[in-house]
């Protein structure tokens, strides 16, 4: 059990002496883009303007979803509409009254119930039903993280309790709590043709998304569960993920991309990261070619040849280099990345 946590410590020690005297051979650089998605399939003929319906909630979901979750979809058709001069907008809420009883959901297939009259609908044409599940599982567990550095005492005797000594440096550790939230949301997104009560599309998704804070590895003190992100901004995420992914379906929708990349120690790899930097997307694209040509698990390589396709609507080039990049390494943003060009890589509108 010393042993193990000499060799722990051990580690601290050299990160300490690492930050102290700092890192080289790498390079970082925020890649920041945007595209346009075509449609799978257009809307009905004469559908101009849209009613989004508040969500049906599950039993775990907070009940400020249903109106939330409307508003999150009608921010993504605005956008459209004011960007992309998309000939379809959202009518407010205020002269637009939608009744929808059990007979009408029976007949979008969001209940199962009989009976009961006709919807209706004054001022659109179309109409947005949806269903929301919320699920929030928690994680704890333990991590050593450092408590204190002395740069000048430290005897050499090795591991004393929570304190390291030796070679002109002293450390001492700790053992804190760390806290993980998993979030998974599962939407089912419906637009209802209300010239006729029937559904138009469908799009049903499960979306996860994790939060993990750990203690500071430098002088840190434990993070606990209170002092997370409020796992609100992270629920909120998915849905206007799900939404955007099923709205794009039917009208164009414009994919804004901000990411963040770290190369590796591969020069090719450190000048395809400099070239995303510098929006060179085309160069940076045959560094990352030559750095994975030398090794095939360099994610950092891959990750960056997939920012610089997808930037230069490659969409389907995109997804392998993302695929590669999770191979190498799980890491949240390389699945992220992967599954967006999954949703939106085949329909780049081209020339955007």
């Amino acid at each position: 059990m010393k042993g193990t946590m000499v060799r722990g410590s051990m580690s601290l020690v050299g990160l300490a002496l690492g930050l102290s005297v700092g890192c080289a051979g790498s390079e970082r650089a925020a890649v920041n883009f945007c595209y346009v998605v075509e449609p799978e399939k257009s809307l009905p003929p004469g559908m101009k303007t849209l009613a989004v319906q508040p969500a049906k909630v599950g039993p775990t979901t907070d009940a400020k979803w249903s109106d939330l979750s409307a508003t999150v979809v009608q921010n993504w058709v605005n956008d459209s509409r004011s960007r992309l001069n998309t000939d379809i907008a959202v009518s407010d809420r205020r002269d637009t009254q939608v009744t929808f009883d059990e007979a009408d959901l029976a007949a979008s297939g969001m209940s199962t119930a009989k009976g009961g009259s006709g919807g209706k609908v004054l001022a659109a044409q179309g109409v947005i039903v949806s269903n929301i599940n919320v699920k929030v599982e928690k994680h704890v567990g333990k991590q050593r993280t450092l408590s204190g550095l002395d740069l000048s005492g430290f005897g050499g005797k090795g591991y004393h309790g929570n304190k390291y000594g030796g070679g002109g440096v002293g450390i001492e550790t700790a053992e804190v709590d760390t806290v993980q939230r998993t979030m998974t949301v599962q939407t089912d997104f419906r637009l209802l043709d209300t010239a006729n009560n029937k559904v138009w599309d469908q799009y049903s998704s499960t979306q996860t998304g994790t939060e993990q804070t750990k203690s500071s590895p430098i002088f840190g003190s434990s993070k606990t569960e209170a002092e997370l992100t409020p796992q609100d901004q992270i629920i909120g995420t998915l849905v206007e993920r799900a939404a955007r992914e099923f709205l794009s379906r039917v009208i164009p929708c414009r994919i804004d991309v901000s990411e963040q990349i770290v190369s590796s120690s591969n020069e090719n790899c450190v000048t395809g990261v400099r070239m995303l930097r510098a929006g060179l997307y085309n160069d940076a694209l045959s560094s990352f070619k030559l750095a994975l040509a030398s090794n095939s698990n360099d994610h950092q390589a891959a990750f960056g040849a997939g920012l610089a396709c997808e930037a230069t609507g490659q969409g389907g080039e995109a997804l392998r280099y993302y695929q590669q990049a999770c191979a190498a390494e799980d890491d949240p943003r390389y699945t992220e990345a992967r599954d967006r060009a999954k949703a939106f890589g085949h329909r780049i509108r081209k020339g955007a």
